[in-house]
Formats: C-alpha cells, structure tokens, sequence
C-alpha cells in the first residue's frame, strides 16, 4: 500500500517553493493533529482543499475508469476491478491518499486531480519523495530577470 499527503499550494507561493520541496516536505509532512492544522505553517501556504470540487473533478475524470465508487463526508474510495482501490480522507489543508494494487491508480489519480490546479503537491513518506502534480510553469522571461535583478 502507499500512502500519500496532498496539499494545494497557493499559486502566489509556488515560485517560492520550487526548488524548496524537501524543505516543505519536513515541514507539511508531519504528523499533526486536527486541532494544530488551522495554526501553523499549512495556512500560510496552501490552499484549504475544497472538498466538493475535488470530488466532483475526479467523479468527472474517473468515472469512466472506476465501476465502484462510495462517498462519503471526508471520505471518497474508489476501486477498479483489475487496478485496485483508491482511499481519500479530506482535511481541511491536505488530501490523504491511500492507494492499493496497481501503480498506474496513483497515475490516475494524480492525472485527475492536476486537470483541476496545477499547484497540487504530493509527498510519500515511505518512499521519502515529492513532486508537483503538474509542472509549474514559471512566468515570462522578463518576470524571471526581474527576480535575478532583485536578488
């Protein structure tokens, strides 16, 4: 089984965070507790997860691929007879996935989820790796020399 955290990074903060995504990844990937997620570093920098749209994105983009799909308040499971099954707990700064069976699940959902933002980030912990959901695509040429002239 592989787990993986989900956070929506705000797209102000992207710019900012590549390159930065081990750091991140020691930062958001901690166990907290519910009570400390609404004080602490996730407020600051990601986006809080609209349930419902997530949702409604991956019903729109796995609903051909998933025969059996159960949802649930903070919850949705979807399985796929020859793939495998997809856990997702919603809280209110990160998506928990777990996905168990084939590889190619995360890659459906990863592939669902960046049809929605290009600001999503995932981290397995197992694995100790990250990465952007969708590449970021850094502005024009001119805002990159302005931000080498700034510094």
């Amino acid at each position: 089984m592989r787990t993986y955290k989900i956070f929506h990074i705000k797209k102000e903060y992207q710019p900012f965070v590549l390159g930065r995504e081990k750091m991140l990844q020691e930062i958001l990937g901690r166990d907290r507790t519910q009570s400390d997620n609404d004080n602490n570093e996730m407020t600051y920098v990601c986006e809080k997860i609209d349930e419902s749209f997530v949702k409604q994105t991956l019903e729109k983009k796995l609903s051909r691929l998933f025969e059996h799909k159960v949802q649930e308040p903070k919850k949705l499971v979807l399985e796929h007879p020859l793939k495998g099954s997809i856990r997702i707990k919603f809280e209110p700064y990160c998506v928990h996935v777990w996905c168990k069976g084939s590889h190619m699940l995360d890659l459906d959902l990863f592939a669902g989820l960046s049809d929605s933002s290009d600001c999503y980030m995932a981290f397995q912990q197992e694995e100790a790796s990250f990465g952007w959901l969708k590449p970021i695509k850094i502005g024009s040429i001119h805002s990159f020399t302005e931000i080498l002239d700034f510094v």
